[in-house]
């Protein structure tokens, strides 16, 4: 399995990273030529189009493969073990039939007839090149997701679990350490966090300035 996951995050990472550099250097060139020489390539505005098109597609499995998909993941967020094991499957299991049912009619899509016979204004390309996009996309977007279910099914229960805390944390970019609550006594009353640990002997820690001026009064 690991084989095949390094093989397609090669080729994710070189369609969705191609398209992108190809788009982004093809509208700076045609924005140059024009201002230098006043020509103008009737066609580029069209071909950015498309190629962010296909770049999108092909983003959405590298998105996939770093689960950063918008999800409702509140419940395999609290739970863990294998009642957290069975949603992350079922929750796999529900992306592969998705991703199969689209693959499967973006397919069908480029088999009609006026996706042969439509062509494009500019660039004069028959309407199933463009709609490549999605059939090339998806499948890819199946495959990765069938990887990923099979991963799933295998890995142990417990490397499931993650901390939600954790979680949280790098969501917003921070670290845990700073915001991991010690319920010490001895800090009468004063919520201690790691951060505080940090602090030297000699350092004074956010609100101890308004305490002392409150107890002066």
């Amino acid at each position: 399995m690991k084989t095949i996951d390094t093989y397609l995050s090669r080729l994710e990472n070189v369609l969705a990273g191609g398209c992108l550099i190809a788009a982004t250097a093809l509208a700076v060139f045609a924005v140059l030529l024009r201002n230098i020489t006043g020509d103008v390539l009737f066609w580029s505005e069209e071909a950015v189009i498309y190629l962010i098109i296909f770049s999108t597609f092909f983003g959405a499995v590298v998105t996939l493969r770093h689960n950063e998909h918008v999800a409702v993941d509140i419940m395999p967020a609290l739970l863990k073990g294998k009642a957290k094991k069975f949603f992350v499957v079922l929750g796999g299991l529900a992306t592969l039939v998705y991703a199969g049912f689209i693959a499967y009619l973006s397919w069908a899509l480029i088999t009609e007839p006026f996706s042969r016979t439509t062509i494009t204004p500019a660039l004069k390309l028959p309407l199933w090149v463009v709609e490549l996009s999605l059939a090339i996309g998806m499948t890819l977007f199946f495959i990765r997701a069938a990887e990923m279910l099979i991963r799933a099914i295998k890995a142990p229960a417990e490397a499931l679990d993650k901390d939600v805390f954790a979680e949280e944390a790098a969501a917003v970019g921070i670290d845990v350490n700073d915001i991991a609550i010690d319920d010490d006594p001895s800090t009468d009353g004063h919520t201690r966090t790691n951060r505080d640990d940090n602090l030297g002997d000699g350092e004074d820690r956010p609100g101890d300035d308004d305490d002392s001026k409150e107890g002066d009064r």
